[in-house]
């Protein structure tokens, strides 16, 4: 019998638009010294990415430089938490 995992905790999650696209960019607290930085493109689940971090100063580093790619890239910020 497996043992449920528990559930990351967002600590930041931002969704930015361009036309009918949208993609998550967010950081994840993944247990007391783990931070994840996932991107989740809305069109293509499988195709999300996630680097995990020992740091929140790094995870939120590594956030904003995603962030200002997809700026760069046209997209738009949507909604945030």
């Amino acid at each position: 019998m497996s043992v449920p995992q528990p559930q990351s905790t967002p600590a930041l999650r931002w969704v930015f638009h361009r036309d009918e696209d949208a993609i998550t960019c967010e950081i994840d607290t993944a247990g007391e010294r783990a931070f994840d930085v996932c991107i989740v493109p809305h069109w293509d689940v499988s195709a999300s990415s996630i680097e995990r971090f020992d740091t929140v100063h790094r995870a939120f580093e590594r956030h904003a430089e995603l962030a200002c790619r997809l700026r760069e890239a046209g997209w738009h910020r949507g909604i945030h938490s």
